[in-house]
């Protein structure tokens, strides 16, 4: 009796593997989507792969073609009637193929697996639309809207030196943006309706009118944007003078000032005055005129641009900025006191100063015949000035050098260079607050060389003039040199 028992249990458990094997083979080989699960608000459990996509391009298809009605408050025309397709409309057809392979992809064990989680899964539905389409669109119909015409602010300087500004030019423009997500919310719902057999051209008397959006378009640059720069008032300026210098020299003058006019610095930016000389040179050339060489006076090309970087040495330092890199000449220069000079020589002697005033900084140049003004504007407290002042620490006598000419008689002697002194100056800055010095810090301490006196004798010196081994001559108020006339 126990052995017949077992016989029939051994005998149903077997029959049980044999249907749970039957039913496994039959389940992960069907080729219908699982029941209850939906795309969005469609259902698609129970279709077959071939099913849905039939499903999926007929209802899109319908989709496409059909019309919508966009509607702009109080605009000219007020509405236009569109396709879907016209705005670029395209359902997430990845989503459906991801979906047929997930589950139809794989061995029949996977695929079981697969259909027995997702059963009753809710799977997302995206609606996209193109956005070049759709501006395309919207342009054709109003194209004054989709190609709005702005003018940014404008800063001006007046004769008087006062900060004026010229209000930004604004205009209205469809908020495409908003659009979007209010067409792709009707555009499911269209969908869906479709889906439902509700949708095609029967209904296109029912569909709800869209409302078009439309914003303030702004420029770019506007005048909020500009006064938050604090370019509030003239803080500085200073003007030297160059009266009979050759045309060459006016020249360099006036195309390196040009370069730095209506310069902007943000807070906290450096002025380079080596990247100025690079654009000048880009932008205008150089022409001939003196420079110093080898401490003397040569023909050269590029001479008066440290007239340029002077004068605005001589703003910066009453405007009370930072001074990160300035050397004086060699020589005297004859259109600022001693120790008041900048000069630059390439690749060797610049001119650097920061804008430390926590606001923008705009330089502006102005030139007239023979003088050059630098101005700067930007935000200073009225009640603050500063003064410089240069002391003469000491003078140095110039020497005497002798140099031979075999022309000259025994005993006889000619000068040829009367010497000029050399001196050793001190610069200060002072600051005073209402008329009362609050500060003094010294600037610079400035070494100028002496030029000696040549005397010409028929035994004299032949010294050349770089002593061997010395330091390399260099180009100071200029960019090349000496240039002399053909043949020389």
């Amino acid at each position: 009796m126990k052995r017949i028992l077992a016989n029939r249990l051994l005998l149903a458990a077997i029959c049980g593997m044999i249907a749970l094997w039957g039913w496994f083979w039959w389940y992960s080989g069907l080729r219908t989507v699982p029941g209850g699960v939906r795309l969005g608000d469609w259902v698609i459990g129970g279709l077959t792969e071939h099913e849905l996509r039939l499903e999926w391009q007929s209802r899109l298809g319908q989709l496409y073609g059909e019309p919508v009605e966009l509607e702009l408050p109080g605009g000219k025309p007020a509405k236009a009637k569109v396709t879907w397709n016209a705005l670029g409309l395209t359902l997430e057809e990845e989503s459906l193929s991801g979906l047929l392979e997930y589950l139809f992809e794989g061995s029949r064990l996977t695929k079981a697996k697969k259909r027995w989680h997702m059963r009753g899964a809710a799977l997302p539905l995206e609606l996209r639309l193109s956005d070049p389409a759709m501006r395309q669109t919207l342009a054709a119909q109003w194209p004054g809207l989709m190609n709005p015409v702005t003018k940014n602010a404008e800063r001006t300087v007046t004769p008087g030196d006062l900060i004026e500004y010229i209000p930004e030019q604004k205009a209205q423009t469809i908020d495409v943006a908003t659009l979007t997500e209010r067409l792709k919310s009707l555009g499911l719902e269209r969908f869906y309706a479709i889906l439902r057999g509700e949708g095609g051209q029967s209904g296109e008397q029912s569909l709800p009118a869209v409302q078009v959006p439309v914003r303030e378009q702004l420029p770019k640059v506007t005048q909020e944007q500009l006064k938050g720069q604090g370019v509030e008032r003239k803080i500085a300026e200073f003007t030297t003078t160059f009266p009979g210098s050759a045309p060459g020299r006016v020249h360099n003058i006036q195309a390196t000032a040009g370069t730095i006019h209506d310069m902007l610095l943000a807070p906290g930016e450096r002025f380079d005055y080596s990247t100025i000389i690079r654009e000048t040179e880009k932008r205008a050339g150089f022409r001939e005129a003196p420079v110093i060489f080898n401490g003397k006076l040569v023909p050269g090309i590029g001479g008066g641009i440290c007239q340029v970087s002077t004068t605005l040495y001589n703003a910066v330092l009453r405007a009370g900025l930072q001074v990160n890199e300035r050397r004086n000449h060699s020589l005297p220069v004859s259109y600022v006191p001693l120790g008041q000079d900048a000069t630059f020589a390439t690749g060797y002697i610049n001119f650097m100063f920061t804008n430390n005033t926590g606001h923008h900084l705009l330089i502006r140049s102005e030139f007239d015949g023979g003088r050059v003004t630098i101005k700067l504007f930007g935000t200073m407290p009225p009640s603050v000035t500063y003064e410089i002042e240069s002391n003469v620490l000491q003078t140095i006598e110039p020497p005497v050098k002798y140099v031979r000419n075999p022309t000259l008689a025994d005993g006889e002697q000619a000068v040829i260079q009367q010497g000029k002194p050399g001196y050793v100056v001190e610069t200060y800055r002072i600051r005073k607050e209402n008329g009362v010095v609050t500060g003094k810090e010294r600037v610079s301490k400035d070494t100028y060389q002496t030029q000696p006196t040549l005397i010409a004798l028929r035994g004299g010196d032949t010294a050349p003039d770089a002593p061997p081994g010395g330091p390399r001559p260099i180009v100071e108020d200029g960019v090349s040199g000496p240039v002399f006339p053909k043949g020389r």
